[in-house]
């Protein structure tokens, strides 16, 4: 086969050329110190990371879903809290109130205080976090909770609000973070439908009243606290589901981001050997190129 100068010149460029790439591909991984920019530089590895990320994004809004989760529970957790602080607070107004020895007029005045407690217990039912409220339910745009003399209406519902921390359809029953208004105050608020009942009574003040006072508005007051304390320990125990759940996305995502990097992060040490070498043989090739390539008529003028 005849070999003539200008195949010379073409291969010799050709691997100069292979030579150059290659220095620039390993430059351009040692700016960032990713071994991939684009699929073709490792297929397997493109893919892969494509999974890692997407991965990653999946626990990173898990992660987001408990905290957002957290806030909400603790907030409810906290109102909950001073719900019963108030109803302890009812309990002895209404026992000192009936032990048979209060004139009239102080036993009507413990029904005031009562009548405002049961305000503040109303506001408590109006807690907000941002612009929800806690205990509507999912109409948690709209004001739960009104007061128009001794009648209490509810405009929230019994829905329950599931923030999802894992893959698949989300369960009420597990995920939910909430307290609806009914849970909080007895099926058809029947907690302060007893409270303005047990107010009435302490408003008349006489010895029938307080007669039902010591029966059956004490016997209200502890079924319903009750009943509050129970609906408390059960967002008790789903908020320490949600600290379990943090904890293993935290995990997770070490893990993940652990298995991203291996597959992305370049191997510096070699990367630099593998560079000077590209360098020594791009040098090496220009060396050679230069004897190789036919002389031209500068090289007689000189």
């Amino acid at each position: 086969m005849r070999i003539t100068n200008n195949t010379i010149t073409y291969n010799f460029l050709t691997s100069l050329n292979k030579s150059l790439e290659r220095q620039n591909s390993i430059q351009e991984q040692l700016s960032d110190g990713k071994a991939i920019h684009r699929p073709s530089d490792d297929p397997i590895k493109a893919i892969r990371s494509l999974r890692f990320n997407s991965s990653l994004t999946q626990n990173a809004q898990y992660t987001q879903n408990v905290k957002d989760a957290q806030s909400w529970m603790e907030t409810t957790d906290s109102a909950m809290s001073d719900i019963s602080s108030i109803m302890i607070k009812i309990k002895e107004s209404v026992v000192n109130a009936s032990n048979g020895t209060n004139p009239q007029d102080a036993v009507q005045t413990i029904g005031k205080e009562v009548d405002n407690l049961i305000n503040q217990l109303i506001t408590i039912g109006n807690t907000k976090i941002g612009d929800r409220y806690i205990f509507a339910g999912q109409q948690d745009k709209t004001e739960p909770f009104k007061r128009a003399g001794d009648t209490i209406t509810y405009s929230g519902d019994a829905s329950k609000i599931s923030m999802p921390i894992q893959p698949g359809t989300a369960t009420p029953t597990q995920d939910s973070i909430n307290l609806t208004g009914y849970e909080a105050f007895g099926n058809g608020l029947a907690g302060l439908n007893h409270l303005i009942e047990i107010k009435d009574q302490l408003e008349l003040g006489t010895v029938e009243a307080q007669n039902w006072l010591s029966e059956t508005g004490l016997a209200y007051l502890e079924s319903d606290h009750s009943d509050m304390l129970q609906a408390q320990a059960e967002m008790g125990t789903r908020m320490s589901a949600y600290e379990m759940a943090q904890n293993m996305l935290e995990k997770n995502n070490t893990i993940i981001t652990g298995d991203l990097s291996a597959n992305e992060d370049l191997d510096i040490p070699r990367a630099i050997i593998d560079f000077k070498n590209a360098e020594n043989v791009y040098r090496m090739a220009l060396s050679v190129g230069a004897k190789i390539m036919p002389p031209s008529l500068a090289d007689f003028l000189s």
